[in-house]
């Protein structure tokens, strides 16, 4: 972060000033003052040090982002007329509805690059978009605010992400930048301002819906904010709040529009008012693999009782009883009760509560007063850095072991014949990693199946995207998820069931294993199968594996838009 906050040459640079109005010579002078300035190198090392995880191994355990790739990868084989199974089960859903964002980023690369490579790349985007927004929105609302710009690195890897929950993990760097780009520009906001503003809006609806609405509320509650402060020369301030509704009319009727389509009477899923506040006091939207995060949730969470305490005594020294800042407060206000008064899962859409959860400090960030003696910003500067590094090495660490057991999980890919179907056990264990140990908040291998597919045109059944309206591919005919229609499925996978389940002994009678490894079993159809247990019950005589043993119907245990 700069030294100098009066310096011209570094207002304009990328790092700091506004990254939707550079030019070349901008980049130039960026490109001098980054050379001279240890501060601006610090943060690209920094942010080089937050791509380890994507790039140094080689899956991201993440627990719908195969999943979203493999949906992807159907898109850009729809018209390949070697892999039929494709059209025989889905039939495309283009229409513009929100969670477009990481399906036509996947669709237009996956035509250059690997797919995980592809994955990779968006992920790159999506991390470093972090700190360059929390930054942004900072430095836009009090350039002394941006020592805080660090707790971007912290919240770039957060369980929203890593339950693969890519749209919604792209929304929340959008948002905070439209936010900030609004704030700098309110004293004088013309029809170009509106135009980036709109684009803004444009980008965070087609990655989620929830963020979307957020941002115009957020905008909305902002610009009111403004108004009451400068309520003395209300005509002025009047004329300025009219003509911001009248720029963002087109996002209230999108707003408008999208509630009115989806509202019908849901079934809501509560979760307790004990978990709600564990969750809350705990950060837990930046705890994902295992408990050993919590004592950095802990930190976190002194850093901001602290800033809050020294925000307000510092207010009431000075007598500053309304600023156009408090309506971040207020925002923050508002999700936290939101955050405990909203069901958990509204239909298919579930995870409300953590998503609402990962939002509410990095808005706080916006009404806090930096403190002005320089041991107590050192001080504040080396805690962000030291939690935000800690929480890195974790994930670093967690990564490494999880791979290991997703090189097992994925070894039986090259034994997959094109244009096969293939499921899953669903006694299957998600959670189970030999050199990790059961990981408690996702389930990494979820996806996983999704990756044998890639490349070869085959089918996954228990594809879950196309149960929903909000995903570009939908079944057809009868078909569902772990609802295969077209015959006997080709090949099964079981990970960490043990030989002697049930489900297991009854898929010796059709079915030859042929790729085993300590936790991993995947079966093959053999050429002539007889009536036995497997597959579905209209599969030309194939009976429903039994599943009396499963916890739950997986088709409603990950329901929610990522």
């Amino acid at each position: 972060m700069p030294d100098d906050p009066s310096d011209p040459v570094q207002s304009e640079c990328f790092l700091v000033g506004d990254p939707l109005a550079f030019n070349v010579v901008s980049m130039q002078a960026c490109f001098h003052e980054f050379r001279r300035r240890r501060s601006a190198q610090f943060i690209v090392g920094l942010c080089l040090l937050h791509l380890i995880p994507i790039w140094g191994f080689t899956f991201v355990p993440t627990q719908d982002g195969l999943s979203h790739l493999y949906n992807a990868y159907i898109l850009k084989e729809w018209k390949n007329p070697e892999y039929t199974k494709f059209h025989e089960v889905y039939s495309l859903n283009l229409t513009l509805f929100p969670n477009w964002s990481t399906h036509a980023f996947f669709f237009i690369a996956l035509h250059v690059f690997p797919p995980l490579i592809v994955e990779k790349l968006f992920l790159t985007i999506c991390v470093l978009l972090y700190p360059l927004s929390f930054n942004f929105l900072l430095s836009a609302i009090d350039r002394r605010l941006r020592i805080f710009g660090l707790l971007g690195f912290l919240y770039s890897y957060n369980y929203l992400l890593q339950l693969g929950f890519y749209n919604f993990a792209l929304s929340v760097p959008l948002c905070l930048i439209a936010i900030g780009y609004w704030w700098k520009h309110r004293g004088d906001f013309q029809i170009a301002h509106a135009a980036v503003l709109n684009l803004l809006l444009i980008a965070t609806y087609f990655s989620h819906l929830g963020s979307y609405t957020l941002l115009v509320f957020a905008l909305s509650s902002l610009a009111l904010f403004d108004f009451l402060k400068h309520l003395f020369q209300w005509r002025e301030g009047l004329q300025k709040l009219l003509q911001f509704v009248g720029y963002l009319l087109p996002a209230y009727f999108v707003l408008l529009n999208s509630f009115l389509a989806n509202f019908e009477s849901n079934e809501s899923v509560y979760k307790s008012g004990e978990f709600l506040w564990d969750y809350f006091i705990n950060v837990k939207s930046l705890v994902y693999f295992n408990d050993s995060y919590l004592p950095i949730s802990w930190i976190l969470l002194g850093v901001v009782c602290f800033c809050i305490a020294w925000t307000l005594i510092e207010r009431v020294c000075e007598k500053r009883i309304f600023e156009s800042r408090d309506g971040f407060l207020f925002i923050a206000i508002v999700l936290t009760v939101l955050y405990f008064r909203l069901p958990w899962q509204y239909g298919p859409p579930a995870w409300i509560n953590d998503r609402i959860h990962l939002y509410i400090f990095p808005i706080l960030l916006g009404w806090f007063a930096v403190p002005r003696y320089v041991w107590v910003k050192h001080g504040l500067t080396a805690t962000m850095l030291l939690i935000s590094m800690w929480h890195l090495g974790l994930t670093i660490r967690d990564y490494h072991l999880l791979n290991k057991d997703m090189r097992e999980f994925m070894s039986g890919t090259h034994l997959i014949e094109p244009n096969s179907t293939i499921s899953n056990l669903r006694v299957t264990d998600y959670h189970g990693s030999e050199h990790h140990g059961p990981v408690k908040y996702v389930a990494p291998m979820l996806g996983g199946v999704s990756f044998y597919c890639l490349g070869n045109g085959c089918l996954y059944d228990g594809n879950y995207e196309p149960k929903y309206d909000y995903f570009p591919l939908q079944y057809k005919d009868g078909h569902w998820k772990f609802k295969y229609l077209g015959g006997p499925v080709d090949y099964w996978l079981a990970w960490y069931v043990d030989a002697q389940h049930e489900e297991v002994k009854a898929l010796a009678e059709d079915y030859q294993l042929i790729h085993e490894t300590k936790n991993l079993k995947l079966f093959r159809r053999r050429s002539k199968p007889t009536r036995g247990r497997m597959g579905n019950q209209t599969n030309g005589g194939f009976k429903k594996l039994p599943c009396g043993s499963c916890p739950t119907d997986l088709g409603n245990a990950f329901p929610m838009p990522p």
